[in-house]
């Protein structure tokens, strides 16, 4: 699959991930979208899971959380952040599978939020990029960026072997490892912007612990993207970089 590629000349983005719609902390979001005023990016790229969907999950019966909350939180939220490019995550890929059911509510409720997400996407002029495991690739300098498919204690340094310098979402931990290869690939996690706790069907995982709230922003240029991984401590208030320093573009 080729990588779709962008960049020239020095500019700025930002990525964020897992917002889970529903589950969306309203501090991490009001955080969020200060900063990408604060920062300007040109490039803002949403990594998947922006709607969480529940009631969708393999062998719910379509029972779970109130899709129609669900949903214009996600759509929401896409609408404030304006990104450029939507990765689909595997929580939205729920809905394309979905279509297929042979269950009619199932297939009428799945493509009613696939028509919102992709008519909010074209008045954003925003790249939707499907959900296909290892092989979703947006490309941006040196850089690949995907929702991704590892969850694991070592998932940063695991995906950065695969990928070479990836930035991805997914395990709702933020944070960053070096690949064990010869050229030394970053991987880094931007975290999620849900509240700790809220998701109560993931409340029996020792791993939930170790989740945390976060976002990736830098520079880029056509060869080269210097990120920064913004790691929120878990407290009420949110503490944003002030005086950032831009490159001129």
């Amino acid at each position: 699959m080729k990588a779709v590629t962008q960049g020239s000349g020095w500019k700025r983005f930002m990525a964020v991930g897992c917002s889970h719609g529903i589950y969306a902390d309203p501090l991490a979001i009001e955080a969020v979208l200060k900063f990408r005023e604060r920062w300007k990016p040109h490039t803002v790229i949403h990594l998947g899971d922006f709607i969480d969907l529940s009631a969708h999950m393999g062998g719910s019966g379509g029972e779970g959380d109130k899709l129609r909350p669900d949903i214009d939180g996600g759509i929401d939220f896409l609408k404030q952040l304006r990104p450029n490019v939507v990765e689909v995550g595997n929580h939205e890929a729920r809905l394309w599978k979905d279509i297929r059911s042979s269950n009619e509510l199932r297939v009428l409720a799945a493509e009613t939020a696939i028509e919102a997400i992709e008519t909010t996407c074209l008045k954003l002029n925003a790249l939707l990029i499907p959900y296909t495991g290892v092989w979703q690739i947006y490309q941006l300098a040196n850089y690949k960026f995907t929702h991704g498919t590892i969850y694991n204690e070592n998932s940063t340094r695991d995906m950065a072997e695969m990928y070479g310098n990836v930035i991805f979402a997914h395990t709702h931990k933020p944070m960053q490892q070096i690949g064990r290869r010869i050229d030394s690939p970053v991987g880094m996690s931007v975290g999620t912007l849900t509240k700790r706790g809220a998701m109560d069907y993931a409340n029996t995982r020792r791993s939930t612990l170790g989740w945390g709230q976060g976002f990736v922003y830098g520079e880029y240029n056509d060869n080269a993207l210097y990120p920064t991984l913004h790691i929120h401590d878990n407290g009420d208030k949110w503490h944003l970089q002030e005086n950032l320093k831009r490159k001129n573009s």
